[in-house]
């Protein structure tokens, strides 16, 4: 993400003491410590890991449409708060990292004696510096947070929106690990299919007669490789989408983070009567829908009709798209249940596989099981470990359909 010096913070805090001098003053030298966990979060945002329960932050402050949409719905003091809250953080880690090097030039000797108390001194400003400017921007922040509780129903507006793209995020997140999980067992296919390819043209230049097994091992080379670039293609455009989302330029390349597995035990707890009425009372386009007129009429059809008959028009649709959500929040269910049974398969799967494996790597030890073959064995048991993850995420997916449905977002169950 992009990285921001002092010299701008310098000027962005002209800018905001020019605008409110009185206001700004009070931030510039706090007496507080910022909070830990506070300061924590804001790192882990920083850097260059993209993870899945960072998806919501990272939409909200680096995405841009949503991040404008926070702004507008404050005050212009408000969006300049924030942007040198930003700045003042960066200067706490640059003042901290000035203060980190002088103290290894003088643990190292490096330091003229005549000038120690000097450069101590100095490391002593750093570190004052950078603990206020990260006390002032942990304040700030939590100003702005108490102005967005404030803002009524246009925040409420802009978090359903936030909701519907982190929706949408956690999608891509989860369809990409699933990638990564399929390349891995290509990449190993590939491998194999390279080395009986090879293997194949040694024995056929030699006049002996080829495997049964290498044969079959060769003949796939073609497809897997295609699979394999079909696939880097796709976990590339899904990269870039995730990056585009969450604040990362066209050209970045962040650590993308484990999607979680699923969460079993909560299956049981679901209670999904009440659920029902739960999804009902938070959908989004239920609550317009109650809000509005004349249901789901459009505008001619209003003003052509009377307003008794365009209230019990709204009633109907109300009462029909009600039935809707109850009927599609049950479909989510029994996806989750049919997701379980689909990943306790590939559980047994995965551990047959895993039998099958170990034992092959005895047999390749005691000279019983060809190159070849033990490399088939581990392409299979690598398939069992991506099916088994997969299915793990497949029900972690269903689980955040229904998840979200309840807290009000429009999500069709298949």
């Amino acid at each position: 993400m992009k990285k921001n010096s002092r010299k701008i913070l310098c000027a962005a805090m002209a800018a905001m003491m020019a605008a409110s001098s009185g206001m700004f003053t009070a931030y510039a030298l706090p007496t507080e410590e910022p909070d830990q966990e506070f300061q924590e979060a804001y790192a882990r945002l920083q850097d260059n890991h993209m993870e899945y329960d960072e998806l919501e932050d990272l939409i909200k402050h680096y995405y841009e449409p949503i991040r404008s949409g926070f702004a507008a719905a404050t005050s212009t003091y408000d969006t300049d708060m924030a942007d040198v809250a930003s700045l003042m953080y960066e200067a706490a880690r640059e003042l901290d990292d000035d203060a980190d090097d002088l103290e290894d030039l003088v643990k190292s000797g490096q330091v003229d004696p005549g000038s120690i108390i000097d450069t101590m001194t100095e490391v002593g400003t750093n570190r004052y510096m950078a603990k206020a400017y990260r006390s002032g921007a942990s304040t700030m922040y939590r100003t702005i947070d108490i102005n967005l509780r404030d803002s009524g129903s246009t925040v409420k507006s802009i978090q359903r929106q936030v909701n519907q793209v982190v929706y949408q995020m956690q999608l891509v997140m989860n369809g990409y690990e699933q990638l990564m999980a399929n390349r891995q067992v290509l990449a190993k296919a590939v491998e194999l299919a390279e080395m009986a390819k090879s293997l194949q043209q040694t024995m056929m230049a030699q006049g002996l007669a080829v495997d049964a097994d290498i044969l079959s091992a060769a003949s796939s080379l073609a497809s897997n490789r295609s699979q394999l670039e079909s696939i880097d293609t796709m976990a590339a455009r899904m990269k870039k989408t995730l990056c585009q989302f969450t604040g990362w330029g066209p050209e970045s390349s962040p650590e993308i983070g484990p999607v979680p597995s699923a969460d079993i035990s909560a299956i049981a707890s679901i209670q999904i009567e009440t659920d029902k009425e739960k999804a009902v009372n938070n959908n989004y386009n239920l609550i317009s829908l109650r809000s509005g007129k004349g249901g789901n009429m459009d505008q001619i059809e209003k003003l052509m009709t009377k307003s008794t008959t365009q209230t019990r028009n709204k009633l109907e649709d109300v009462a029909y798209s009600e039935d809707q959500v109850r009927s599609n929040l049950q479909t989510l269910y029994d996806t989750i249940l049919e997701q379980k049974v689909a990943y306790d398969s590939a559980a047994t799967s995965y551990r047959a596989a895993e039998l099958t494996w170990n034992a092959a790597q005895i047999q390749r030890q005691n000279g019983s099981l060809s190159q070849i073959q033990y490399m088939q064995q581990e392409v299979a048991y690598l398939q069992a470990q991506a099916g088994l993850r997969c299915a793990d995420l497949a029900l972690q997916q269903a689980m955040q359909n229904y998840h979200w449905a309840v807290k009000g977002l429009s999500i069709t169950a298949e």
